[in-house]
């Protein structure tokens, strides 16, 4: 399949320049791409906890700065992991960690921190997700096409979904006792059946941060994020 023919819906966004979402990051574990972080600060990157638990500083590495996901990037090593003292594998909530970097990013066109929202957007609102699109979840898609696609930066214009609407569409055979609770929220997908972004995938509400993807899949169930405003005095306290 030629590169020019992909169809966007199957991972539900379309392309787009660095320039256009600054904060976003492409995180690598040993030297592989694994899920995507947030430039909270120019020497800290946000991102789910799950996807460097358990992992030694020296294995992360994060990607700022360019479209791609490895041609023209700035590259930066991780000095210090915090993950959420309440974070359990088990569950989706407190699913978020921070990584602090050996040396501080230089503000630019391409690279900038994001702040966090003022206020929560209401239901039906429309919200951005940039990142990645997950190869995790791509095993019935994949194709030369689609290897393609995964390695350029996407977006996509969704809308946020109350959350009695949100647990009847993931039925009780797929939370996997992973109740939604008042740290998660969810969003409605662009395409049905599409593909999601990579774990940690920013969601910005007038280029202000509202959550990180915590969960999502190849369906056309609503995908759930952390809903970082309950979480801003953690940010706070762990990047003075």
């Amino acid at each position: 399949m030629e590169v020019d023919k992909c169809d966007n819906t199957t991972i539900g966004g379309e392309p787009m320049d660095i320039k256009d979402a600054p904060w976003t990051a492409s995180i690598t574990v040993r030297e592989k791409a694994k899920c995507v972080g947030v430039i909270y600060k120019l020497n800290y990157i946000l991102t789910v906890a799950q996807c460097v638990d358990g992992y030694l500083n020296k294995a992360i590495r994060v990607r700022v700065g360019s479209t791609t996901r490895s041609d023209g990037v700035t590259e930066a090593t991780i000095c210090d992991t915090i993950i959420h003292e309440k974070f359990n594998l088990q569950a989706t909530n407190y699913n978020v960690a921070l990584l602090k970097l050996c040396s501080p990013l230089k503000d630019s066109a391409t690279i900038k921190p994001i702040q966090l929202v003022d206020k929560f957007p209401a239901d039906g609102s429309k919200v951005l997700v940039t990142g990645w699109p997950s190869f995790r979840w791509w095993t019935e898609y994949f194709d030369q096409c689609l290897e393609d696609l995964a390695h350029k930066l996407q977006k996509a214009e969704v809308k946020m979904s109350g959350k009695k609407k949100c647990m009847k569409d993931w039925p009780e055979k797929y939370q996997l006792g992973r109740n939604l609770t008042d740290e998660m929220f969810c969003t409605e997908k662009t395409a049905k059946n599409s593909c999601s972004f990579d774990l940690g995938a920013p969601l910005a509400f007038k280029e202000k941060l509202v959550g990180i993807l915590v969960r999502g899949g190849c369906s056309a169930r609503p995908e759930i994020y952390n809903n970082l405003q309950l979480y801003r005095s953690w940010l706070d306290k762990n990047t003075k």
